[in-house]
């Protein structure tokens, strides 16, 4: 069976990219398109570091994607493609959150150790908040994500993530969803308040 599923997948990707991406989000986007808000909010977050002090943490996130709550103690603010509710849903696609798990932690620890990050599809260096950004294969979907140190270092080996279907690889899609973390990378504030 897991012979059949990996040739089942291969002859799926050899699709068109246009035609994956209607599949990829029958159940999500209306049309099978992402409509972006013209407008975005701010998203803040208390964290807490070393000793007392507390850090408030805050970037610019699309009006299109939604606070949801999760319920994994390595997912952080998570917003969630939900351009018609209120509040976005743990577990849909596409979600833009900061993260912590083993993908993001390992990559961002062996970029401080080496300065490079193996098996990624993307990988560009940066200098100040962020250490670099990256397109990774994250299980059954795709990451791109910014990593960084949060807390003034107490929070080590996090990311500003957002996660999508593969299928989405070249796709205009693809396209919104990468601006769309741009956007909150480039907003993104940390400031100590004791």
């Amino acid at each position: 069976m897991e012979l059949f599923d990996k040739i089942a997948e291969k002859i799926k990707s050899y699709r068109p990219a246009g035609d994956r991406t209607g599949e990829a989000f029958k159940n999500i986007l209306p049309g099978g398109g992402l409509v972006l808000a013209s407008t975005s909010h701010t998203a803040e977050e208390i964290f807490y570091g070393d000793g007392d002090s507390e850090y408030r943490t805050s970037f610019r996130v699309n009006d299109a994607f939604k606070p949801a709550k999760s319920h994994a103690g390595e997912v952080d603010m998570l917003h969630t493609y939900a351009p018609n509710a209120a509040y976005g849903e743990e577990g849909t696609y596409p979600c833009l959150a900061i993260l912590s798990d083993d993908v993001v932690y390992t990559a961002v620890e062996e970029f401080k150790e080496t300065g490079v990050v193996k098996g990624v599809m993307e990988f560009t260096p940066l200098s100040g908040t962020f250490y670099f950004k990256a397109r990774i294969r994250y299980y059954e979907n795709l990451m791109y994500f910014y990593g960084m140190d949060c807390c003034g270092g107490y929070m080590e080996n996090q990311g500003l993530c957002i996660i999508y279907p593969k299928a989405l690889v070249g796709t205009e899609i693809e396209r919104k969803l990468t601006a769309v973390l741009d956007e909150a990378a480039e907003s993104y504030r940390e400031e100590r308040k004791a």
